[in-house]
């Protein structure tokens, strides 16, 4: 990469930083109200150090527009290098109980990645009762960053009009209108509109604090850290439900609701989307004997990437655990909460299949192709490698694909007791889960990046074809 193409990425970088730096006044004034001193600490010296560094990296380098490939590094050091920022509040606080120091870095880092790419791994225990009202708060909040893609949102809103719109093909933002500031603006009010509705209904059916109703509403809509949620049928477990169908379903279905264009919001992928859900729904009834409402419910939360369970999927029978990798590793839409391959890329290859349906170009399908086999690639490479902590190859699957998913659900194997090289493993996961194994390649090694491959982070995944 050339010179200028890094002190742009830089620049940007840094301008990354700065908005995340003035997001952290929020947790900041809630500790403050709340009378947490060192955990204010620990948010006031990240709050510095994000602004400060970003004031640095944005007044030395130029910000411009960016081509594909410094896009892409933008991207991959946004999911690696921020993380190490935001990690020092669960440093400095060492709710892990680490002995020696790689350790706490490691665990710390573990941590930050797992919220930031709303996979919802956790190494604390209890975290509602055990950290610090403001420091919940700030553990959501680096979810809702990373997994809304906030700060390229509001990254937009600086960029002349006559380059927003390669900005918007660069991170794969989906034209719904020739208004794309338009289009930034919708996303940041539907998503925040719905945090404060069930953040409302959370209140009422969940938790009296509003901090925590809050927190599980930015957990659910994410896909991220999962609240405990008991088994049964009622207002929370039903909100519960439609929050995680919300978060999968692509924004084109949003905008169009917004705007109550009822005849628009059922696409094909969508439909496709949901005949798979109530069809597996169906068959877990029967294989794991649970009641419809539980099994759509898990069976949501898989292909959502939310990884709630109202009964443990890792008890249940061999069939069972195998459908729901691989409802897991399908996914939710594209442009969504959701990770796994996508029903995009599945209506895709279903199209090119039956010839019938928008057919996709060559080029197009050469991309969908290749993202799959990276994916499945990808999983194969690490499950095995998982394996030799000591688990069955299903058990090393079913946690590795809930990594690459950003789904978070555990067989009980990703504590933090594990070894040190295993949680790494899972970071790469994680990391390479939200980002594509294909789209680092085509950053790291310089391959060119296939149409439909394209993709931003957080719910800024794939151009949507028209």
């Amino acid at each position: 990469m050339r010179l200028s193409s890094v002190r742009r990425v830089v620049a940007n970088f840094g301008f990354f930083l700065q908005i995340t730096g003035l997001l952290l006044i929020l947790p900041i004034a809630i500790g403050l109200q709340n009378g947490e001193l060192q955990a204010v600490s620990s948010l006031v010296a990240t709050c510095f150090l994000a602004f400060g560094t970003g004031f640095v990296f944005n007044s030395f380098c130029e910000r411009k527009e960016l081509d594909d490939k410094a896009s892409l590094w933008l991207m991959l050091l946004t999911f690696t290098v921020l993380p190490l920022v935001l990690m020092i509040p669960f440093v400095w606080n060492n709710f892990f109980g680490s002995g020696n120091p790689f350790d706490l870095f490691t665990n710390a880092y573990f941590e930050t990645v797992s919220g930031f790419t709303t996979t919802g791994f956790s190494f604390i225990t209890n975290a509602t009762s055990s950290l610090p009202v403001s420091l919940l708060f700030y553990r959501s909040l680096v979810e809702f960053i990373g997994g809304v893609g906030f700060i390229y949102i509001l990254a937009a809103f600086l960029y002349p009009n006559d380059t927003l719109g390669d900005y918007a093909d660069t991170f794969g933002v989906d034209k719904l209108t020739s208004n794309l500031r338009k289009v930034f603006l919708s996303v940041m009010l539907i998503y925040t509109v719905f945090v404060a509705v069930f953040t409302v209904i959370f209140y009422f059916t969940y938790s009296q604090d509003l901090v925590v109703a809050a927190c599980t509403s930015i957990d659910v809509l994410t896909g991220g850290y999962q609240p405990n949620v008991t088994a049964g049928i009622g207002v929370f477990q039903i909100s519960i439900l439609v929050l995680m169908l919300l978060g999968s379903l692509n924004f084109q279905f949003h905008y169009n609701l917004f705007r109550l264009k009822f005849r628009n919001l059922i696409t094909p992928e969508i439909k496709l989307y949901l005949e798979i859900l109530v069809a597996t729904a169906i068959v877990i009834c029967f294989l794991a004997w649970v009641n419809p409402f539980e099994s759509f419910f898990n069976v949501v939360s898989m292909a959502s990437s939310t990884g709630i369970e109202l009964f443990s999927i890792g008890s249940s029978a061999l069939p069972a655990k195998v459908l729901f990798i691989l409802v897991g590793l399908a996914g939710g839409c594209a442009f969504s909460m959701a990770g796994g391959i996508r029903m995009q890329r599945i209506q895709t290859i279903i199209n090119a299949v039956r010839k019938k349906g928008d057919q996709p170009s060559r080029e197009e399908l050469n991309g969908v192709i290749a993202s799959i086999i990276g994916f499945i690639a990808t999983l194969i490479v690490l499950s095995i490698v998982f394996s030799t902590i000591g688990v069955s190859m299903i058990d090393s699957v079913f946690e590795v694909s809930s990594a690459l998913t950003t789904n978070g659900v555990s067989m009980g194997v990703t504590t933090v007791l594990m070894p040190v090289g295993y949680k790494w493993l899972l970071i790469i996961a994680m990391v390479v889960g939200r980002l594509e194994i294909v789209t680092i390649l085509s950053a790291v090694a310089g391959l060119p990046l296939l149409a439909a491959v394209k993709h931003g982070t957080g719910f800024l995944r794939e151009k949507i074809r028209k």
